[in-house]
């Protein structure tokens, strides 16, 4: 591999001798070329600011540098995390291929390619453990410390995101380049177990690194949507909507966190709205997650949805991320249970059915302990055997965590087990004499 002599080349610090060039967080990038590291970190801005096509950037930089070991792994990670099927050809091909340009790589390069195996391989928690000792090595490694927080949240394991979460912080000052990154993870982590006053303070201190961190006010919208704050919240998220409505690949969820305010306010008109304007143009699995959701609580609420089930089945039903991930498929479940007669729910009830039977990973001890019967209970909800309903859902009261995502978004199914246990039969709401 060749060897540079050290430089500043377009603001780029080149490291002579080892093939690796530092990337504006400070962390060593194996490179043939070191202009790679410019593209390189133009996509982790996107990626942090959840806005353009980072997985299209890093992909060409894979192609025309055959040293480039990160771009792999960001676009393996959220090709895994966002419900491609880790069995596939394409995804098995590029583990190889990262795999394969690993000999040439630095240590902790390496190390995020066997936590990456881990994720291919359905052991989420070990590779989010993984990451965590990447970023405990290097404290400036904002990939690492990024995706161990995303991972504890595909797995709903809230107290291994603030530990994590913690620990960055730890390591970090406010004059560090990925401090506010971090603060924003901290909010949201440190919401998710309900402390909330130390939520807020660091989701604002991450505002004040960068006004528009939407992850960030995201957390904050949690805070809001946890404590009720009915005005509050809706002003907090249309005033600063003309800042995150062009980040495109979290926009939506935030409408749904506004929509849920409108919902609990009673105003089911727009939320109905934003189920109109954006069911034709959303195709993104997690997308869709956010507009079944809200379709399926304003039905709770008592809401006429009228025939907007349908196109939102047919949506599902052309997806090819089902039976890799529970989040997803359990909202899928809610399309198909509302649209029994859609011609693919039979073919996702079969193939939820058969998933994963061969397996004894983590991912597929989820499906089997939790998806699968969870799935069968929404679906045996909407056809009125609300009794087998509601014993299901308080057996897997404790449980429901593992299927990912945040306690805001989890709460849909304890109001599903609320709404049978309430039209159960009366031997199931009477306490023994």
């Amino acid at each position: 591999r060749m060897a540079y002599e050290a430089s500043q080349d377009a603001g780029v610090t080149v490291v002579a001798g080892t093939g690796g060039v530092l990337d504006r967080f400070g962390q060593k990038v194996t490179v043939e070329d070191p202009a790679t590291v410019l593209g390189w970190d133009s996509a982790i801005r996107e990626v942090l600011d959840y806005r353009g096509d980072p997985d299209v950037r890093l992909m060409e930089l894979t192609a025309g540098d055959e040293a480039f070991v990160m771009g792999l792994i960001v676009t393996l990670v959220g090709s895994v995390l966002g419900g491609d099927d880790p069995r596939s050809p394409t995804v098995r091909d590029a583990l190889r291929e990262l795999q394969g340009r690993c000999g040439g790589a630095t240590v902790r390069e390496c190390d995020h390619a066997a936590a990456v195996a881990d994720l291919v391989d359905g052991e989420f928690s070990r590779s989010a453990a993984r990451w965590e000792a990447v970023a405990e090595a290097h404290p400036h490694d904002v990939v690492a410390t990024r995706v161990a927080h995303f991972v504890h949240l595909h797995v709903g394991d809230d107290e291994g995101r603030l530990r994590a979460s913690t620990a960055v912080l730890d390591r970090l000052t406010p004059a560090d380049p990925g401090y506010g990154v971090a603060a924003g993870q901290h909010a949201f982590a440190l919401e998710e177990v309900g402390r909330l006053e130390e939520a807020e303070w660091f989701g604002h201190c991450a505002l004040e690194v960068d006004p528009v961190d939407v992850w960030a006010l995201h957390a904050l919208a949690h805070v809001y949507e946890t404590r009720d704050l009915q005005e509050e919240a809706v002003t907090f998220l249309r005033e600063t909507r003309p800042g995150w409505i062009e980040r495109d690949h979290l926009a939506l969820h935030l409408e749904w966190h506004l929509a849920l305010r409108l919902l609990a306010g009673g105003v089911f008109d727009e939320c109905l709205a934003l189920v109109d304007g954006r069911l034709a143009t959303t195709d993104r699995a997690f997308g869709l997650t956010d507009l079944t959701s809200l379709l399926w609580r304003l039905e709770l609420a008592g809401c006429e949805v009228g025939d907007r089930w349908p196109e939102l089945a047919a949506k599902w039903r052309s997806h090819d991320q089902l039976h890799t991930t529970g989040f997803l498929d359990l909202h899928a479940a809610l399309a198909f249970s509302a649209c029994p007669d859609d011609p693919g729910a039979e073919a996702f009830w079969v193939g939820l059915d058969t998933c994963h039977r061969d397996e004894t990973s983590q991912n597929a001890r989820t499906f089997d302990e939790v998806v699968r019967p969870l799935a069968v209970a929404i679906r045996d909800h909407r056809s009125g055997r609300h009794t087998e309903a509601a014993d299901v859902f308080r057996k897997l009261a404790g449980a429901i965590h593992r299927v990912g995502g945040s306690h805001v978004q989890r709460d849909l199914f304890v109001r599903t087990a609320d709404a049978s246990q309430n039209l159960a039969e009366p031997s199931m709401t009477e306490n023994p004499s």
